[in-house]
């Protein structure tokens, strides 16, 4: 018997997205069988380059976004042309552990960014897509897995992420946990020094309730026609509200003058 669908009152867009971390290809590998069994869209937020990123980001359906590492005093043009560079069709960003400064504005300006899905407000209701005063596009994140372990205590029943109340929801996995099938932070923690070896990581894997099997439930409930990618979503929201705002433009006359002699 299939499980019921659960759809929003206002039918708001559900996004599927997973920000891949440095995980290793066998852990990718995971991640992308598990994405062609349910044929269900994603946003994938790129972090590094391997065999297994290239095949993951191919499946039909996923988009390609990036996760860049801004911590520890990183130089931060450096590090965010890099990977828009190695993923050139990515059109939007979600910063390694959410990190943001206002420096960051100027920069995603001038790199031609289209949405920023970075603030998470956990099973906050009536979440929509915003323009910042910068002009860019923000995408809320509705819920994450890791925080989904320290938030409930071993709860791992779809009706815990309340799909059906108003409002965008963006919700965020990451392979490592999928794989492990994490139910407690201390788990992945645990098992983190054993992930690149194939056969250590394997015995690590736990049974019964967990991210993996939240997962498998989620999205056997979701509605197809409620499922979209991150970018969709941004470009139908800047289709239907014009920023009023007067900072992009300024943003690019002092890149001008940054660049002028």
């Amino acid at each position: 018997m299939s499980s019921p669908l659960v759809v929003a009152a206002d039918a708001s867009p559900v996004c599927l997205t997973l920000d891949l971390d440095w995980a290793p290809d066998h852990v990718l590998q995971d991640t992308r069988l598990l994405l062609q069994q349910v044929g269900l869209p994603a946003t994938i937020f790129a972090t590094h380059q391997s065999p297994a990123v290239t095949t993951l980001l191919a499946l039909v359906g996923c988009e390609t976004g990036v996760h860049p590492n801004f911590l520890g005093g990183a130089d931060e043009d450096a590090v965010l042309t890099r990977l828009l560079t190695a993923f050139p069709t990515a059109a939007g960003v979600r910063s390694h552990e959410l990190y943001f400064n206002s420096r960051l504005l100027p920069l995603f300006q001038r790199k031609g960014v289209r949405y920023f899905s970075n603030d998470l407000m956990f099973l906050h209701s009536g979440l929509q897509p915003y323009y910042d005063w910068s002009g860019l596009v923000r995408l809320p994140l509705y819920w994450e897995d890791d925080v989904h372990c320290l938030y409930f205590d071993g709860r791992f029943d779809c009706a815990a992420l309340q799909l059906d109340r108003p409002g965008l929801k963006v919700l965020n996995f990451h392979p490592v946990h999928l794989y492990l099938n994490t139910r407690e932070i201390a788990d992945y923690q645990a098992a983190k020094p054993a992930l690149a070896d194939p056969a250590a990581a394997c015995a690590l894997r736990r049974e019964g309730l967990g991210i993996r099997t939240l997962f498998l439930d989620l999205v056997g409930r979701l509605h197809p026609a409620q499922m979209r990618t991150l970018s969709s979503v941004a470009e139908e929201f800047r289709a239907a509200h014009r920023f009023a705002g007067r900072t992009p433009e300024r943003f690019a006359l002092q890149a001008r003058k940054e660049r002028a002699p």
